[in-house]
């Protein structure tokens, strides 16, 4: 996967009290940014308010433009729509240029920082331009998500890792293209069929409803407002094709509702106008679908002959023994091992969600990522598991301490001064009062 691509799903999540992620103590002078870098960053702000601006408002009742920044990883220079008073920022060809200070994390995401709440984008974006305009609208959507439909909170749906829950994705998602596909009367019976795997799966897996509803109401009405206002075309061409590619892929955990989202809104569109106005967060996109055909439900086992379900059941059991072989490896490293724990009070992490894997009944494995806390950054190569209750993160054993930063097995730490290591475990020093602690997890 190319490297534009690879910025596409870089996600960023925050755990913590307060509404910002850590209070800026001052600003360092950015780098020095190319003329041609500043003019390209120039361009694509410009294009985010041409696209949030030709919404008007319209699609959640609720104005997507708002402040902008675009952020290298490497130097860590910025690019804002406005000036920061306090923040060291230059203007240069219409833009702010700055630095971002280290103890935010770099995605594309939304983020709070001097007081506002920006939409935040990694660079470099997708050259391509569709790709773009669709990433462009999904991080705007998050900006306004927590005043217009704040994201639910629930564990993570582990079961979309296990062989029953992907069989019952995957039909579910060649359904839904099929009904995208069709319309009238075929439209409506691919629903149901959708609606059918989508109720068997959700059956088999106590809280499995909510979990997934969190994820969809979340990231997948991101992805739908991407594709609704970022497509210059017909964005139901792009929704298959993404249903199409997922139904390929491995890693549905954090990952499916990227798929699941903008399906389910199109077809709402097309069959129950207005649907939007009275989306609550504890609502369920595939209930708002189901009130919208007429009729019973297929029988979910009669049905999966017309979506190939005997040649996705063959596949998945070589995927679940593969599955099977990781798990106990990731088990062997990460629980049986010798390992540091590390308390999460107000963290942030940046990861991949398309690598994310359930690791029941012990929480879920990031392969790579950057954890940010109060006793300080944490760079994983080779997995870190977060418990269930995001109360623990823990690395691989044994530790060493290498030119001031502690080391271990593919990960690396920069510990703040205040805190110390205690055997196996991270704490404050004495006199050093932990904060917070006992949060749930968030969504994104």
């Amino acid at each position: 996967m190319s490297k534009h691509a690879m910025s596409r799903f870089l996600c960023w999540l925050f755990l913590g009290g307060g509404a910002a992620v850590f209070p800026a103590q001052g600003q360092s002078v950015a780098p020095e940014a190319s003329s041609e870098l500043v003019v390209s960053a120039a361009a694509t702000i410009d294009e985010y308010r041409m696209l949030c601006e030709r919404d008007h408002g319209r699609l959640w009742d609720h104005d997507l433009c708002g402040p902008v920044m675009l952020v290298e990883r490497d130097t860590r220079t910025l690019f804002a729509d406005r000036d920061v008073p306090g923040q060291g920022l230059q203007r240069q060809h219409g833009v702010f240029v700055g630095r971002l200070p280290e103890q935010i994390g770099i995605a594309n995401t939304a983020t709070d920082w001097a007081g506002l709440r920006w939409t935040m984008l990694q660079l470099p974006l997708p050259q391509e331009r569709q790709a773009r305009a669709e990433l462009l609208m999904h991080e705007a959507f998050h900006r306004i998500q927590p005043e217009r439909l704040p994201p639910p909170v629930a564990p993570l749906p582990e079961h979309l890792d296990q062989f029953d829950g992907r069989v019952g994705l995957r039909l579910e998602w060649r359904a839904l293209a099929q009904a995208l596909r069709s319309t009238g009367a075929q439209r409506r019976a691919a629903v149901a069929d959708a609606l059918a795997f989508r109720t068997w799966r959700r059956q088999r897996v106590e809280g499995a409803a909510a979990r997934e509803n969190a994820l969809e109401l979340n990231e997948g009405l991101a992805e739908y407002t991407g594709k609704r206002l970022g497509d210059a075309g017909d964005p139901a061409v792009s929704a298959i094709a993404t249903l199409e590619d997922y139904d390929r892929r491995r890693g549905y955990v954090r990952s499916f509702a990227y798929a699941s989202g903008p399906a389910y809104g199109l077809l709402l569109d097309a069959l129950a106008p207005g649907w939007r106005l009275g989306l609550r967060p504890d609502g369920d996109l595939g209930t708002l679908l189901r009130s919208a055909i007429e009729g019973p439900l297929p029988d979910a086992a009669l049905a999966g002959e017309r979506y190939g379900e005997r040649e996705i059941r063959s596949e998945e059991t070589a995927i679940a023994q593969s599955h099977d072989q990781q798990a106990a490896l990731w088990r062997a490293q990460l629980v049986d091992a010798p390992r540091l724990r590390l308390p999460l009070v107000r963290m942030s992490i940046e990861f991949d969600p398309r690598t994310v894997f359930a690791l029941p009944p012990d929480g879920t494995v990031y392969p790579r990522a950057v954890i940010r806390d109060d006793w300080g950054m944490l760079t994983i190569e080779r997995g870190v598991l977060l418990a269930g209750d995001w109360k623990t993160a823990t690395v691989a054993g044994p530790v060493h301490r290498v030119d001031g930063r502690y080391q271990g097995p593919g990960w690396t730490l920069d510990l703040a001064a205040d805190w110390m290591l205690d055997h196996d475990t991270v704490r404050p020093r004495r006199g050093v009062e932990a904060a917070g602690g006992g949060y749930t997890q968030p969504v994104r």
